[in-house]
């Protein structure tokens, strides 16, 4: 009995001081099950989620329906990256494409004024949502999210990682130039960006690699375009760190836009 006993606390013990998160299996997708040409105008992507494959349907800004020309074409990366996360998590939102969320769900969310404050521009003035911006569209379609302005690259590395295995996507702000810790070189590097870009981070593979929703083609990523893989400790020298907030629903410069979104995530930062 006395065996029995201390058999009982000990498991009691654990249970008490063993991290719940770290009982949950990680959810991952094989990479063989992604298609390796994905050099497309519109290409949905099924990656495993929380609860079940989810379908993101990811966007090129320059296809056939975007004439170089329009908003999308120029400036449309955070919202195609928005449309693909929202397609994926609400089946509301599963056929709107990023002309709809810029000219109908940020007029809807952030009220005409604040909507034609923007796009009443020069279409080169015109800014894309940024990802405060984004944040608030989130969270009033019911896909709770976390903004994390301020980072340090290994916390940022470890954060996302553990957050797409999750089964639960992240959104991030990139720039030509590379970083260490907030210290961006003056070098460009046009890797991941020619200026400032919005991915999405749709989850990770068996393999170790983010799989990255992407507008935009790149040439180093031969057929795989719609859908890129990288990992996190390479993206993250191009993901940018904020030096102050701001409440600007538009990208309005580069020391208060950057940072990182984590999708469903109901916590407050």
């Amino acid at each position: 009995m006395r065996g029995k006993r201390f058999v009982t606390i000990m498991m009691a013990a654990l249970m008490t001081f063993t991290p719940i998160h770290s009982l949950a299996a990680e959810v991952i997708t094989p990479k063989a099950s992604l298609s390796k040409k994905t050099a497309v105008d519109q290409y949905t992507v099924s990656v495993n989620g929380e609860e079940g494959p989810r379908d993101f349907k990811v966007y090129a800004q320059f296809g056939t329906r975007n004439p170089r020309k329009s908003f999308v074409a120029q400036h449309g990366c955070a919202a195609s990256a928005l449309t693909c996360v929202l397609s994926g998590y609400k089946k509301k939102y599963a056929d709107y494409t990023p002309e709809k969320t810029s000219k109908t769900l940020e007029r809807k969310i952030f009220g005409k004024r604040a909507w034609q404050a923007n796009y009443r521009k020069s279409l080169p003035a015109q800014r894309p949502v940024s990802l405060y911006g984004i944040t608030k569209i989130l969270n009033q379609c019911k896909v709770p999210s976390t903004y994390v302005r301020f980072f340090k690259d290994a916390q940022a590395i470890r954060e996302i990682e553990e957050h797409l295995k999750t089964g639960n996507a992240v959104l991030v702000e990139v720039n030509n130039h590379k970083q260490k810790n907030g210290v961006i070189s003056s070098r460009y590097n046009y890797r991941w960006s020619t200026s400032k870009h919005t991915l999405a981070l749709l989850g990770m593979t068996d393999t170790g690699q983010v799989i990255v929703a992407d507008s935009a083609d790149r040439e180093w990523s031969g057929q795989k375009q719609r859908v890129k893989f990288t990992r996190m400790k390479h993206l993250v020298k191009f993901m940018i760190p904020c030096k102050k907030s701001s409440t600007s629903l538009y990208y309005n410069s580069v020391d208060s836009c950057g940072g990182y979104i984590l999708v469903n995530d109901g916590k407050k930062k």
